[in-house]
C-alpha cells in the first residue's frame, strides 16, 4: 500500500435522498475532499464495508466457498484453494484499504466543518471509528501483520508493518474508547448511517460485541487478556436479540444501485457460478434443520443436494438458494446475535464467566433459526431436542460441538464463515470433506498482495518475518492460532 491518499469514489446512491444532514453542494468536483460532505463520505465508507463483507467476488471474498458454505461450478480455483486466477488476497486488501478504510478516515476530517454541536460531532466520530476497528479487524486477521499505525498517514507513503499484538492491543483500547464516550441521549448523523439509523445505544451494543468478538479470538494465546475484555464488553452490554442485528437494509424498487450484493451476483448477473456445499446439505440434513428450506432451493429431484468442492458441478443438478436470498431487498449482516451468543458459550467453556454453556448454545441456534425463520421458535427447541444437536449429547468437544452449530449458523456470514473453522478447528474440512485436487490444506490467511513486495519492499520483508515461519504462505499460522 504505497500510498496512503486514495481515489474515493463517491457514489451518492438513490436512499441518500432521504438524509437531511448537510448535503449540500453534491454538484462540485467529488475529488476535491473539502467540498464533500463528511457524511456523504461515510455512507459510501459504511456501504463498501457491507458489501465487502457480503459479497460473492472470488476476486476478493471467496470466503463462503473456503468454508465449504458454497462451492463452485464451472471455475473452481478458489474450491481448490488456488488464488492465482482471481487473486483474491489482492482484492481484499484493496477493497479494504483503498475504498471503505479510506472513505471513513476521510470522512472523520471534516465533521467539525459540518456539524455545529459537539456531542454529534463526538458521536459521529465514534461510529466511524469503530467501524474502522471493524474493518482493521478483518484485515489483520486475514494477513498477519499489516500496515496500521503508519497507515492514511499523508507524510509517510510506505508505512510500516505493526506485529498483531500490537494491533489487536490497540484496536481493543480504541473499542474501550468508543464505548466509554459514546453519548446514548446525543443527537448523531441519522439517516447517513444505513445500520443503525444513528442509534448510538445500538451502536454501544456493536462495539461491545466487536469487543467480545476480538478478545474471544485471543482466548488461546493471550487468556489472561482475553478474559479481561470479553467480562467488560458483557458488562458493557453485548446484543441481546436479533433486533439488534447489524445489518443495512437493501431496495428492490431500485436494484441496479441499491440492490443486495447476493442479488447482483447470483440474479442480476444472469451467472450460476455457485452451489450449496455437499457437507452442509447433508449435514442438515441428517440433523433434520429446519433451515434447510430458507438456505436452500430443492433440486430437479425434489431433494436437498450440494455440489462437490473442488470437482466442478453442472448447474441445475443441485439445490440453488433461497428465495430469500435472491430478493434484491435482502439485508446484509456484518454482526449479528447469534455470534454473541455462541461467543458466550465459548467464554464459559473457558471459564472466562460462570455461565452455563449449554444455554448459550441453546440461545444461539435458536437465534439463528428464529432469524432465517422469523417465528421459528418451536422449530428451534425440536431442533435443539435432537441427541444429535443438544449440547448434553452432540458428539465431540465443546470445540465441535460449537464449531458445527456455529458452522450452520454462520451461513451467508462469509468472512467469519471461514475465520471460526479457523479459530475452532470444526468441521475440520481437511479430513472430512478435503476438495478434490486441494491445493493443500485449508488456507489459514491470505497471502500480502503482489505489488507490496514490489512498491513497499522494506516494510513488506519486515510484515514476513513476523509471521509464524517468517514465510508469506496461505498455511501460516496467525498470532491468535495455536
Amino acid at each position: 500500500m504505497c500510498k496512503q491518499i486514495f481515489l474515493i469514489l463517491i457514489t451518492i446512491s438513490l436512499f441518500m435522498a432521504s438524509c437531511t444532514k448537510n448535503l449540500s453542494g453534491l454538484n462540485v468536483n467529488p475529488k476535491a475532499f473539502p467540498s464533500v460532505p463528511a457524511v456523504t463520505l461515510f455512507t459510501r465508507g459504511e456501504m463498501n464495508l457491507v458489501d465487502d463483507y457480503t459479497s460473492t467476488s472470488v476476486g476478493s471474498a471467496p470466503f463462503r466457498v473456503l468454508a465449504q458454505e458454497w462451492t463452485e461450478n464451472n471455475y473452481i480455483y478458489e474450491a481448490q484453494y488456488n488464488f492465482s486466477a482471481y487473486n483474491a488476497p489482492n482484492g481484499w486488501w484493496n477493497n479494504l484499504y483503498q475504498i471503505a478504510l479510506a472513505n471513513l478516515v476521510e470522512a472523520k476530517k471534516y465533521y467539525s466543518r459540518d456539524v455545529l454541536d459537539p456531542i454529534e460531532i463526538n458521536n459521529d466520530n465514534i461510529i466511524t471509528d469503530i467501524l474502522e476497528v471493524y474493518a482493521f479487524d478483518m484485515l489483520v486477521a486475514t494477513y498477519g501483520p499489516i500496515p496500521y499505525s503508519e497507515a492514511f498517514n499523508d507524510s509517510i507513503p510506505f508505512p510500516k508493518y505493526d506485529d498483531e499484538k500490537t494491533i489487536y492491543t490497540d484496536l481493543l483500547l480504541r473499542l474501550d474508547t468508543c464505548i466509554a464516550g459514546i453519548n446514548t441521549s446525543g443527537a448523531s448523523m441519522g439517516n447517513a448511517d444505513q445500520i443503525y439509523f444513528g442509534n448510538m445505544t445500538e451502536w454501544k451494543k456493536f462495539a461491545a460485541t466487536l469487543k467480545l468478538k476480538i478478545a474471544m479470538r485471543l482466548a488461546d494465546v493471550d487468556p489472561t487478556t482475553a478474559s479481561q475484555k470479553v467480562l467488560e464488553a458483557i458488562n458493557a452490554g453485548v446484543f441481546t436479540s436479533n433486533k439488534d442485528n447489524a445489518s443495512m437494509p437493501f431496495k428492490s424498487t431500485s436494484p441496479s444501485t441499491n440492490a443486495s450484493m447476493l442479488w447482483q451476483a447470483l440474479v442480476y448477473s444472469g451467472r450460476h457460478d455457485f452451489c450449496p456445499a455437499n457437507y452442509l446439505v447433508n449435514t442438515m440434513l441428517e440433523w433434520n434443520d429446519p433451515r434447510l428450506p430458507l438456505y436452500f432451493s430443492l433440486d430437479k429431484s425434489g431433494n436437498y443436494s450440494g455440489g462437490v468442492p473442488g470437482q466442478g458441478n453442472s448447474y441445475g443438478t443441485f439445490s440453488t438458494f433461497s428465495a430469500q436470498m435472491l430478493d434484491p431487498s435482502y439485508p446484509g449482516t456484518i454482526l449479528n446475535y447469534s455470534q454473541a451468543e455462541f461467543l458466550q458459550a465459548e467464554a464459559a467453556e473457558r471459564g472466562f464467566i460462570t455461565d452455563n454453556p449449554a444455554a448459550h448454545y441453546d440461545s444461539a441456534v435458536t437465534a439463528s433459526i428464529k432469524f432465517w425463520g422469523d417465528t421459528a421458535a418451536a422449530d428451534a427447541a425440536a431442533y435443539l431436542a435432537q441427541p444429535e444437536v443438544a449440547y448434553a449429547t452432540a458428539a465431540g468437544t465443546w470445540q465441535q460441538k460449537l464449531g458445527y452449530q456455529e458452522w450452520i449458523a454462520n451461513y451467508n456470514m462469509n468472512w467469519d464463515s471461514w475465520t471460526d473453522i479457523r479459530r475452532l478447528g470444526y468441521p475440520d474440512l481437511n479430513t472430512v470433506n478435503p476438495p478434490v485436487r486441494a491445493q493443500g490444506n485449508l488456507p489459514l490467511r491470505y497471502t500480502y498482495p503482489s505489488n507490496e513486495s514490489g512498491s513497499n519492499k522494506t516494510n513488506y520483508d519486515n510484515g514476513v518475518s513476523m509471521l509464524k515461519g517468517g514465510e508469506d504462505l496461505t498455511s501460516g499460522k496467525l498470532y491468535w492460532m495455536k
